[in-house]
């Protein structure tokens, strides 16, 4: 499986023992509580007795995929049994065809603007993963423009206005170098506007070099205007879902209080970005993999989204080590390329 993850050095399983250990994660993730030998024998694909279960199981727990939580009560996977499930026998982690039809159909039907993907990403996220999600709005090496318009105030006065790819506005008072009224102010930002769609302020003052007169100085204004933003970084965090994860025994009572204080303000942020790499597929940490205190009773699915060299966003969804993983992994990377893709098209000068 090509996903970028920890990678620790364990012991080879017998075929036997690779299937109870996936029988053991599925019935688990499901249940939240700790699973039997005759659980397991019930829905073994093939004829075991409960007491063979019963040995795998030991020996599993001898290379610590598993534990014991009581004398005499069943086993749960460890962090290591769940990092061994999602390389070695989780399958394909592809969203199915039918759910990513209806989810690129609704994203459709949002406006065509960063902010409402953005925040209608982390409810269908949360929503398809069953967890927590995770959506930064995306931030830009340099600001591009997508309009511009001028707005007379007096006869050699104007208003700047201009609106970039991430929906940032910057508004500037021009002093112009000539009287101009309102229709001709218009004109200019009519031509200008499907012109310079795209562009960095470093390119908008390349085209102003071979422009003159009025037309040169905005242009020379909106170059400036355009690298004044570029130094701007604004990390926007959106989540959803968090009713998913309080609703969870893992997180009942104090527990609840600490994942409402993880998501609020930018601690979360904080502790995710040092672990993120840069990585074409999906990131998971589970556990105690997680170099953040904070996060080490959460599994953390994570992936980047975006155009490599101009902008580049996180999305991801948050849940108890027993999450299920598969259904995570899919949604994320189908949710990272998607969001990909849309903003190829948003930042598309054409």
């Amino acid at each position: 499986m090509d996903m970028a993850t920890p990678q620790s050095s364990n012991p080879e399983l017998t075929e036997r023992q690779q299937v109870v250990l996936r029988l053991l994660v599925q019935e688990y993730v499901v249940s939240g509580r700790p699973v039997g030998s005759k659980t397991l024998a019930n829905v073994f694909p093939t004829a075991v007795s409960s007491a063979t279960i019963r040995n795998e199981m030991a020996a599993l727990e001898e290379m610590g995929f598993v534990l014991q939580p009581h004398t005499s009560g069943g086993r749960i996977p460890t962090d290591k049994g769940y990092r061994y499930y999602v390389h070695r026998l989780m399958g394909s982690a592809e969203l199915p065809s039918g759910d990513q039809v209806m989810i690129r159909h609704q994203f459709r039907q949002v406006e065509a603007q960063l902010d409402s993907w953005v925040d209608f990403a982390a409810g269908v996220l949360a929503e398809t993963a069953g967890n927590v999600s995770i959506v930064t709005a995306p931030r830009s090496v340099v600001a591009r423009l997508r309009h511009v318009e001028l707005i007379s105030l007096q006869p050699r006065l104007a208003l700047l206005i201009l609106v970039t790819q991430e929906s940032a506005v910057r508004q500037m008072m021009l002093h112009l170098p000539e009287v101009a009224d309102q229709e001709t102010l218009s004109k200019i930002s009519g031509t200008l506007a499907p012109l310079l769609r795209g562009h960095s302020g470093a390119e908008v003052e390349t085209q102003s070099r071979g422009a003159s007169g009025l037309v040169a100085f905005v242009l020379d204004q909106i170059a400036n205007g355009l690298k004044g933003m570029d130094a701007v970084e604004e990390t926007r965090v959106r989540h959803s879902g968090l009713e998913n994860i309080l609703g969870q025994p893992e997180f009942a009572g104090a527990e609840g209080q600490n994942v409402l204080e993880l998501l609020r303000g930018t601690s979360l942020l904080s502790a995710l970005l040092p672990q993120m790499t840069p990585a074409e597929d999906v990131q998971v940490f589970i556990g105690e993999e997680n170099p953040a205190g904070a996060l080490r009773r959460f599994g953390v699915v994570m992936a980047t989204y975006g155009i490599d060299g101009e902008v580049t966003g996180i999305l991801g969804v948050l849940g108890p080590t027993r999450m299920p993983y598969r259904r995570s992994i899919s949604s994320v990377r189908y949710m990272a390329r998607l969001m990909s893709d849309l903003m190829e098209e948003l930042y598309s000068p054409n």
